[in-house]
């Protein structure tokens, strides 16, 4: 990932870095993979803006990373 450590991503920036979707960042987010938090919007009332920690999103990406190498299927040869 870029020199972004320093500041909070919002949800579609985290997407892109993962390469994913943010409905998929927001699932990760709830099922605490993602560390993050909701940001209120002012003048919108009941809505607000995810800001995800960018330290979780590459530890996310090595997870994920880490899980995709040990999943490969073993090929057989005759």
């Amino acid at each position: 990932m870029a020199a972004r450590h320093d500041r909070w991503l919002t949800a579609q920036q985290a997407a892109i870095e993962m390469n994913t979707t943010s409905a998929e960042v927001c699932r990760l987010l709830s099922l605490g993979r993602l560390s993050g938090e909701k940001q209120k919007q002012p003048g919108r009332p009941g809505n607000g803006q995810w800001l995800v920690d960018p330290k979780s999103v590459s530890e996310e990406m090595h997870r994920s990373t880490k899980r995709a190498s040990q999943s490969k299927p073993h090929v057989r040869h005759r």
